[in-house]
């Protein structure tokens, strides 16, 4: 999945963004930009944030995001939702 991150680098780079005017531009973390640089879509949020932070930064940097949703949509694990349990009922006495 780093290739997304290399494309959007590249791109980044391409209209000559460094990552810091990257983060005024899209008001997303530094840190969150660099992780999504190096493909490091665990050190994200969550899933929902990876799908706008890759659009958000590809708008930014003037390139398609829909090829970079295709292709991140592709590459996550079709992961099974979890299922919460509900908290146990407590009962509470008078005395």
């Amino acid at each position: 999945m780093d290739e997304i991150g290399q494309k959007l680098r590249n791109a980044r780079i391409k209209k000559g963004y460094t990552i810091d005017d990257l983060q005024q531009i899209t008001k997303i973390q530094k840190r969150y930009l660099i992780a999504i640089e190096e493909g490091q879509f665990d050190h994200l949020p969550g899933d929902f944030y990876v799908r706008a932070f890759i659009k958000q930064y590809s708008d930014a940097v003037g390139i398609s995001s829909d090829d970079l949703l295709e292709e991140y949509k592709s590459d996550i694990p079709n992961a099974q939702p979890t299922q919460e349990t509900a908290p146990e009922e407590t009962k509470t006495r008078s005395i």
